[in-house]
C-alpha cells in the first residue's frame, strides 16, 4: 500500500500552466516571459488544477446588473485583433496566444487616447452561471496581462458573455473556437 501511495504521488502531471504563469514577472526586463513552455502533444482539453475551482455560484442572485453602455452598438468599435484561445476549463494563456497580446499592447501604446474591451466567451459545456464566471475569468486574465506587459488598467474593460452566443452541442473544433477573449476598440477612445 505504502509503494502504491509514493507511485501514485510520483506521477502526477507537473507541467500544466497555472495563472501566475500567464503573467509577467513584475521587475524583469519589459517582454520578458516567465512560465513552463506548453507541451505541443498534450491534451489542451484537461480540467483546471485543483485548487482553482470557482466559487460561490450558488450565490448567483448577487450578481450586479449589466452596466447599459455594453448595450449600446454606437459606442462599441472595431474587432481589429485575433481572439485568444483557451483550453476546455482553462484561464490560463497559452504561449502561442502572448505573441497576440503583444500586438494588442503595442497598439495601445500607439495609440494612448484608445480603450478596448476584452470579452470572456465559452462554449456550451458548463452551467450558465459556471460558464459566466469562467468568461470573466478569462477576460481578466487578459487584462493582467496587458497591464503586467505595462497598459494603464482604465484603458482595458472587461465583459463576460460565458456562454449566452455558444452554439448548443457543438462540436469539438466549434466549441474550441467558442473558448475565447475577444477584443473591441472602443469608438469613444
Amino acid at each position: 500500500m505504502v509503494v502504491f501511495s509514493i507511485l501514485s504521488l510520483g506521477c502526477t502531471k507537473s507541467n500544466m500552466l497555472s495563472p501566475e504563469d500567464t503573467a509577467l514577472i513584475k521587475g524583469t526586463q519589459r517582454g520578458s516571459f516567465v512560465g513552463l513552455e506548453e507541451d505541443p502533444d498534450s491534451n489542451s482539453d484537461e480540467l483546471s488544477p485543483i485548487g482553482a475551482s470557482i466559487s460561490n455560484l450558488e450565490e448567483s442572485d448577487d450578481l450586479l446588473p449589466q452596466d447599459p453602455f455594453w448595450n449600446d452598438v454606437e459606442s462599441l468599435g472595431d474587432r481589429p485583433f485575433e481572439p485568444i484561445f483557451f483550453g476546455f476549463d482553462q484561464y490560463s494563456i497559452g504561449v502561442d496566444e502572448r505573441i497576440k497580446l503583444q500586438d494588442v499592447s503595442a497598439f495601445l501604446v500607439e495609440n494612448p487616447s484608445s480603450r478596448i474591451l476584452v470579452e470572456g466567451y465559452c462554449d456550451w459545456k458548463g452551467t450558465p452561471a459556471y460558464n459566466k464566471s469562467l468568461g470573466d475569468r478569462r477576460a481578466s486574465s487578459v487584462k493582467n496581462y496587458l497591464i503586467d506587459l505595462g497598459i494603464e488598467s482604465d484603458r482595458i474593460e472587461i465583459l463576460s458573455l460565458g456562454d449566452e452566443l455558444a452554439t448548443p452541442d457543438a462540436d469539438p473544433t466549434t466549441a474550441g473556437l467558442e473558448r475565447k477573449a475577444q477584443f473591441i476598440v472602443l469608438r469613444d477612445s
